[in-house]
């Protein structure tokens, strides 16, 4: 089965994706998604979860980029995006990316485009990143204490960078972790005017960001949503079925559970048949007219997992 990535151009996390298929040599399907609800051809493969980016894999649904990265590894690219064993380094860093710098980013971001941007994204990205309290006053006032975190953790970036003796985090050879570095400069710099200016200083990022684009996003080729749903009913999945974790929270598979984002207030809850749970990924079964039956995956980092 080929390599199907669900995503828009202006994604950031999508673009980290698409660094992360260019470091792994990969070649792979793009199906263009909306940029805001409702997205009709994605969302009966995902069980209804709205974020971007999603890999498909035939009738495998892979949700969230930390997931997705874990599914490009098992899958076997020619380059591991975990060389060297930096497994748990990499990930560490990226989900700290995430947590962390990205979301100070987007702050930075939709502030600044709060008079250009439509009115309809800004309200969608607003309910899915910031608080339920949040406004445009409130985002302008915060926002001399968000660039200091924000160039805080650059800084930090930085460090690191320095102390790898090479371009990137572990040094001449690129993993994922660089690509969770590199799609926040790629962000700052293209989506905010103040963007090129702020990352100057820190000219390892820079070049960690210079390196990323010169390595590319691997090899591509256009495929429309109604074929991707199609190479879904016509597969089954294969990924594995079974609880392999010592702790399981009460939860055994078959049990209907819902998964959703932690802390989200615009997510809507997945729910499905618990089909597999280790200690990085929940997976469940779910079945539509347009699908037939898939497995859909989350990580367990990051999302709340309630028995229902």
């Amino acid at each position: 089965m080929s390599l199907i990535l669900h995503h828009y151009p202006q994604s950031p996390v999508a673009h980290k994706t698409r660094m992360a298929l260019g470091i792994a040599g990969a070649t792979w399907q793009s199906v263009e998604i909306p940029r805001i609800p409702p997205k009709p051809l994605l969302m009966p493969l995902t069980a209804g979860y709205r974020r971007t980016p999603v890999l498909q894999i035939g009738a495998d649904i892979y949700c969230d980029s930390q997931n997705i990265v874990r599914a490009l590894e098992e899958y076997g690219c020619p380059n591991s995006l975990f060389p060297d064993g930096v497994t748990g380094r990499s990930m560490m860093m990226a989900s700290w990316a995430e947590n962390t710098l990205f979301d100070l980013a987007v702050r930075v971001v939709i502030t600044n485009a709060l008079d250009s941007a439509p009115a309809d994204f800004i309200a969608d990205r607003g309910a899915l990143y910031f608080e339920k309290d949040w406004s445009p006053e409130t985002l302008r006032a915060d926002m001399p204490g968000v660039l200091l975190r924000l160039q805080a953790g650059l800084a930090w970036a930085e460090f690191q960078l320095v102390a790898s003796d090479g371009v990137f985090l572990n040094g001449d050879t690129p993993s994922y972790a660089d690509a969770s570095i590199g799609y926040i400069a790629w962000f700052l710099r293209g989506r905010w005017q103040g963007g090129p200016g702020f990352l100057g200083p820190f000219e390892q990022v820079c070049k960690l960001e210079s390196a990323l684009a010169d390595i590319g996003e691997g090899n591509s080729s256009d495929l429309s949503g109604e074929d991707a749903l199609a190479i879904a009913k016509a597969a089954n999945p294969v990924s594995p079925t079974g609880v392999s974790v010592p702790f399981t929270a009460g939860i055994k598979e078959g049990h209907m559970v819902a998964i959703q984002p932690h802390g989200t207030n615009a997510d809507p809850q997945v729910t499905g048949s618990l089909r597999y749970l280790d200690a990085t990924r929940v997976s469940i079964d779910h079945d539509t007219p347009e699908t037939g039956p898939v497995a859909v995956h989350f990580p367990i980092a990051g999302y709340d997992i309630r028995p229902l």
